[in-house]
């Protein structure tokens, strides 16, 4: 094989590995569910719902579609906690998970008001991110409902086994 022979096939497998790498970049940005919130132009994505042994971890993302900037919290841990799964098929509601110290096992441990959990301020156009850790349900449990606080739920989520 000469020397030019090599380059383009070098060349045709780097081109195909970087469409297979922008194809999952792509299909790995879109949300599993979304909903609507209650305060004004803010939709909760909820990104990923993996399960690995007895954890379940949730990632999503708050966009704010609309023209001010707004604060959202979501409470995780404490009294007043709004922000949950539920294994609607057992009847089981799972909490985020806490360190030894009661700390949620959650992007953020910011006081909400009345718990602990994820408060911070969404501009217009912009997007955060955040996660937490739930117990994971029984391994035939295969979607689980996930509340947040303030939105409807979002219901039968299907779980990715890692």
């Amino acid at each position: 094989m000469d020397a030019r022979s090599f380059e383009r096939r070098i060349s045709s497998r780097l081109a195909a590995v970087a469409l297979v790498a922008i194809a999952l970049t792509a299909s790995a940005a879109e949300p599993l569910a979304s909903t609507a919130s209650n305060v004004e132009g803010i939709v909760i994505d909820l990104m990923t719902l993996e399960r690995k042994g007895s954890v379940l971890t949730a990632k999503w993302a708050v966009r704010n579609q609309g023209q001010e900037g707004v604060e959202v919290a979501f409470t995780l841990v404490g009294n007043d906690v709004t922000t949950y799964a539920v294994d609607e098929e057992n009847g089981t509601k799972y909490f985020v998970l806490t360190d030894k110290e009661g700390r949620g096992l959650a992007s953020e441990h910011e006081w909400t008001g009345s718990s602990y959990g994820v408060s911070d301020r969404v501009e217009p156009g912009q997007t955060k991110r955040y996660w937490m850790k739930f117990p994971a349900p029984p391994p035939e449990v295969t979607s689980i409902g996930v509340f947040f606080t303030g939105a409807d739920p979002l219901e039968r989520v299907a779980i990715t086994d890692l």
